[in-house]
């Protein structure tokens, strides 16, 4: 890419290219230093290197006269070469790396960039096709380019198989259709005397508003009053036979319809419409979040929300709804069902380390990761009594929010560990993992030991990817429970009528799979301010295709 300079300078030379940068599929004879930083087997660094990128050439031109140029230029370079190799290859970028030679520059602008420095390199070259020392070695600097980048390099799921010369064929139907085209398959439950706007203009606009930030039907209405002609003509509104003019729905219509909506076919076609955007085969977070509120006449029977998010992108693949802690075990069983599990890992907390669940994941041709606690105390004790000292064990170390965290993941096979000892359906290994916090202020410390099971046998997940797969987990908590919570203000939240508070709960997770699947912001609250003051580029994304 090019950075050109913008509007005229004193001199006359707005417009001129000031600066480029090149990238290419990364090598791995230089790696050693990456490699190690990844923490991936050698079959791994074969089949993904092609997800590192990286940075060949990086040039300033003379004379620029730019402040801070080479960061910025690094910036816009970050900022869309994952989206870039996408369209190009079929695949993202997960890391940026550069080699910089100490003898001619400091690496200050990578430095000043974030980008981590992590050794040299050998100090060879290719001459004459044929690898010859040359006795200067390179300094090493990588940037991850998402969250949990090197986890999801030395992890299980497979990167997409990169595209042929010719491609196969056009997209799959689904995948041309939009979140509204999914929305106007739900059924129709109000009379059809008297309608004005029809079920799938309303959902439209609230899916919209979500994106936006809506918390509530004043919220939607609002949004929906504030859009124009064309963009309420875009969503099929309701035109004025006296007027000539498209009216939005109000704050009545948007209540009324959210309020008596089955909620299962709204998450259905939310369902869909995440399938159809991101194909099946990522690994699976299941887990449950109880609604702020009961209803003024007694218990919400829907008080438990259980979803299932895709580890890494964090997309919602389902939700359905349950009647407490005894019915989130009923519940995520029934949203496994619906959402099939075969090809995938299932990722549970320790309220479903129960027999049925394990043996539907196992029978359903998929795989699961799951800890045992003090609710099933056999279970637990046959843990404990393991041989731990001779495992195979990997560490990981983490930083942030004013503390130190250090893991270590143990892993002990169980094949030939008779049945009745750990007797879990499909259990192939036990592991363990012992967590050490440290409070960087006070030096205040702890330690937590956690065990569990999964159907995972040694030559598919390791201690590194059960490692990978028990911190991947907390994305169903940090990216889309805290999300709901803080950016949409769920628990705060005093809508209680009706089915209101599960379908603006699934029109919430609808809005954070969009955020996800485009990939243009990285927080809600980012895509929240973007979107309430463009109002089109919301439309536009509940109109677009799900690809």
């Amino acid at each position: 890419m090019s950075v050109r300079g913008r509007g005229p300078s004193r001199r006359g030379d707005g417009g001129r290219t000031l600066a480029g940068a090149g990238w290419l599929a990364a090598g791995g004879v230089q790696g050693e230093a990456r490699d190690a930083w990844i923490g991936w087997a050698p079959e791994q660094q074969f089949r993904r290197l092609r997800l590192v990128a990286n940075n060949t050439r990086f040039l300033i031109l003379p004379g620029a006269g730019a402040r801070n140029l080479a960061s910025r230029v690094l910036s816009l370079s970050l900022r869309r070469l994952s989206s870039d190799m996408e369209a190009a290859l079929g695949h993202p970028a997960l890391v940026a790396e550069t080699f910089v030679d100490p003898s001619r520059f400091e690496g200050t602008c990578y430095r000043a960039s974030n980008w981590v420095e992590l050794g040299e390199t050998r100090g060879y070259a290719r001459s004459h096709g044929e690898w010859v020392a040359h006795g200067r070695p390179k300094r090493v600097f990588v940037r991850p380019l998402s969250r949990g980048a090197r986890e999801a390099l030395r992890g299980l799921d497979e990167p997409a198989p990169l595209p042929s010369q010719s491609p196969s064929g056009p997209p799959s139907d689904a995948r041309l259709r939009s979140l509204c085209d999914f929305l106007r398959q739900v059924p129709e439950h109000r009379r059809r005397r008297g309608l004005r706007h029809s079920l799938a203009t309303v959902l439209a606009v609230s899916a919209a508003a979500k994106l936006a930030g809506a918390r509530g039907p004043t919220a939607i209405a609002e949004f929906a009053a504030r859009l124009t002609q064309r963009q309420l003509a875009a969503v099929r509104a309701f035109r004025s036979p006296t007027t000539g003019r498209f009216t939005p729905p109000s704050k009545s219509c948007v209540h009324r319809v959210l309020s008596e909506l089955d909620p299962d076919a709204l998450d259905d076609a939310a369902r869909r419409f995440a399938a159809a955007g991101r194909p099946a085969g990522g690994a699976l977070a299941v887990d449950g979040k109880s609604a702020p509120l009961n209803r003024p006449g007694g218990p919400d029977p829907d008080r438990m929300f259980v979803a299932a998010v895709e580890h890494g992108s964090g997309v919602v693949r389902g939700q359905v709804a349950s009647d407490g802690a005894g019915g989130e075990i009923e519940g995520a069983r029934r949203l496994l069902r619906g959402i099939g599990v075969a090809g995938r890992v299932v990722t549970l907390d320790a309220l479903h380390s129960c027999p049925n669940t394990a043996r539907l994941i196992v029978d359903g041709g998929g795989d699961y990761v799951v800890p045992v606690k003090n609710n099933r105390p056999t279970l637990l004790d046959d843990l404990r009594i393991l041989d731990w000292d001779g495992a195979a064990s990997r560490r990981a170390a983490d930083k942030g929010h004013g503390r130190l965290e250090e893991r270590v993941c143990s892993v002990v096979p169980l094949d030939g560990v008779p049945d009745e000892v750990a007797a879990l359906p499909g259990r192939r290994q036990a592991f363990r993992v012992v967590r050490h916090r440290t409070v960087l202020k006070s030096g205040r410390t702890s330690e937590e030991t956690v065990h569990g099971l999964t159907s995972l046998p040694p030559r598919r997940a390791g201690a590194s990817d059960i490692l990978a797969l028990n911190r991947g987990h907390w994305e169903i908590e940090n990216r889309v429970h805290y999300v709901r919570d803080f950016s949409f203000d769920e628990d705060r939240s005093r809508v209680r009528a009706g089915r209101l508070p599960r379908n603006l709960a699934c029109l919430s997770n609808a809005a954070i799979s969009i955020v996800r699947m485009r990939g243009r912001f990285r927080h809600q609250p980012q895509a929240h301010r973007h979107y309430a003051a463009r109002q089109a580029d919301a439309l536009r994304e509940v109109l677009a295709p799900a690809f």
